[in-house]
């Protein structure tokens, strides 16, 4: 059975919706990712997404490879979208499917950055009847598989990241004699405001134990750092890729399944009316 919206006729388009009220839509972006290629906030969840349609047969979308990349769109071939247009995008998506008879959209995501316009159209498309869920990939890695996401901290999904590419077929750019930026390196933030106020991760600072949010540019706070990569290292980080596809797509298949049996609350226009029973 076909699961690709765009491998199908408008009929067997027609015919898939009306088995389901649920579709994948992969969302990614493309932005500096150290000698890891750009692409691969959208390749990477394009694999995912394939992979969990398969294993579900849940109407699948092509992926959106362009998103937010705000703090990261001073690095040579990023493309930056603004969230606002983000949101529009999204949001029309949802209502194009809710036309076809969708109530529920997993949205796979590829890029933190596209989370806040991800929220906002789960609040708007709801007056439409529908529920979105966003599915992180690096967030699920970092709780539930420390074998293959392990720290410290988020900065350890970076080299997950080359790791899922190298399993892609991605070539990376490691030139031994280069220092690269961009989301790479054990540490790759530099101290700009002192000792006390510490990077933690880009816009996110410490201050005595307490977050503290900067918004910052992140070729500001970026350390360059040379890609000390073995051969072997390569091909055990290939291998660990693979591994991280198929854990990972077996996850999302089965959340996937189960959010396919949620009922979507019922909606009141009337903010002066209850909410209506718990069935």
């Amino acid at each position: 059975m076909k699961y690709k919206l765009w491998d199908m006729s408008w009929r067997e388009a027609q015919e898939a919706f009306r088995k389901t009220d649920t579709a994948i839509v992969p969302v990614g972006t493309g932005h500096a990712h150290g000698p890891t290629p750009i692409g691969i906030d959208t390749a990477s969840i394009e694999k995912l997404a394939d992979e969990v349609g398969k294993r579900t047969g849940i109407v699948t979308l092509p992926p959106l490879p362009y998103g937010e990349n705000d703090m990261m769109k001073n690095y040579p071939g990023s493309i930056a979208i603004r969230l606002s247009v983000l949101e529009n995008i999204y949001t029309d998506i949802c209502t194009s499917l809710n036309r076809n008879g969708i109530k529920k959209v997993i949205f796979i995501n590829g890029h933190s950055g596209n989370r806040e316009s991800l929220l906002r159209t789960g609040r708007t498309v709801k007056e439409l009847g529908m529920l979105i869920a966003i599915v992180e990939y690096w967030n699920i890695g970092l709780r539930l598989m420390p074998d293959l996401f392990h720290g410290p901290g988020i900065y350890q999904v970076f080299k997950e990241e080359l790791a899922m590419s190298l399993a892609l077929g991605g070539v990376p750019d490691l030139r031994p004699d280069q220092g690269y930026m961009g989301e790479w390196g054990d540490n790759p933030t530099r101290k700009i405001l002192g000792d006390k106020i510490k990077p933690v991760f880009f816009d996110d600072f410490e201050f005595k134990g307490g977050p503290i949010f900067i918004p910052m540019d992140a070729w500001d706070l970026d350390i360059a750092s040379p890609p000390e990569i073995t051969q072997k290292e390569l091909e055990e980080l290939k291998k660990k890729g693979v591994e991280t596809f198929d854990r990972l797509a077996d996850y999302i298949a089965e959340f996937a399944k189960e959010f396919q049996k949620v009922k979507v609350p019922k909606l009141s226009t009337n903010a002066c009316e209850p909410p209506p029973p718990i069935d």
